[in-house]
């Protein structure tokens, strides 16, 4: 590297620690507020792959793939569905989701929900971005309400942590039936997630998987502990922002 691009390096790093972008990859996924008083837990992990065999992927490239599950209610009345759960609701029928019908778009069965409840129970996941998409004559109704995430612990303990959609929306937002939540949610066997779907309602939730454990992988040469990125789903259209400014750039350094 010759002086003159040396040079322009350190402008260019000066610029980026004035914008405080270049710590932003860290805003996803970093606080773990989810799984217990105690810390002990890693309340919503995001970890959508699969590394069955092999290295795995670099996280600075790998985007997570998500889960996506669709609950519709054919009833005229509201019915509280639950999300995950193994070890309380996975023997129960529908897995506590009473008259809802329950489907895992990815695989378009039940069956692939079905999976994705057993998978929970060994091999954890943390979630790191949600997205909340609702259709119906009640569809504002719907994103106004609050999920409850819980843990129960075989030793007594547990505890819930309300998640408030109605505050979650963008101010900026345009669309009326898409919420996005970047909430990082630690994701076993002991926890689960109740809200309630209206009428007559459709609502999905996309939810994107950032660490994944995973023992079969370290088996195979890989890593027991996965991590993905988690894409951007909203503004991808928005234009660059230009700044404009008269002073010299070399006047930006970097302290």
């Amino acid at each position: 590297m010759n002086s003159v691009e040396k040079e322009l390096r350190g402008y260019i790093n000066g610029t980026e620690a004035m914008s405080g972008f270049d710590s932003y990859d860290s805003y996803e996924g970093e606080y773990g507020y989810f799984d217990d008083a105690d810390g002990d837990y890693d309340y919503m992990d995001g970890d959508a792959f699969d590394y069955a065999s092999g290295p795995s992927r670099n996280p600075a490239t790998t985007v997570a793939d998500p889960y996506v599950i669709q609950y519709v209610n054919g009833t005229g009345a509201s019915i509280t569905a639950t999300l995950f759960g193994y070890n309380d609701y996975f023997s129960t029928p529908n897995f506590n989701n009473g008259a809802l019908v329950v489907t895992n778009l990815q695989t378009g069965t039940l069956a692939g929900y079905s999976r994705l409840v057993a998978q929970s129970n060994n091999k954890f996941f943390k979630i790191g971005k949600w997205r909340f998409q609702a259709s119906g004559l009640l569809a504002g109704s719907q994103l106004s309400q609050t999920l409850v995430i819980n843990h129960v612990d075989a030793n007594g303990k547990q505890y819930s942590v309300p998640l408030n959609l109605s505050i979650m929306r963008d101010a900026y937002q345009q669309q009326s039936d898409i919420i996005d939540v970047t909430k990082p949610v630690t994701i076993d066997g002991n926890s689960y997630i109740n809200f309630p779907v209206l009428a007559g309602m459709t609502f999905v939730i996309s939810m994107f998987p950032i660490e994944v454990l995973s023992g079969k992988a370290a088996l195979n040469g890989g890593k027991t502990l996965n991590t993905a990125r988690a894409p951007r789903l909203s503004g991808k259209n928005v234009a660059p922002v230009v700044i404009q400014t008269t002073q010299n750039v070399r006047g930006i350094t970097k302290r």
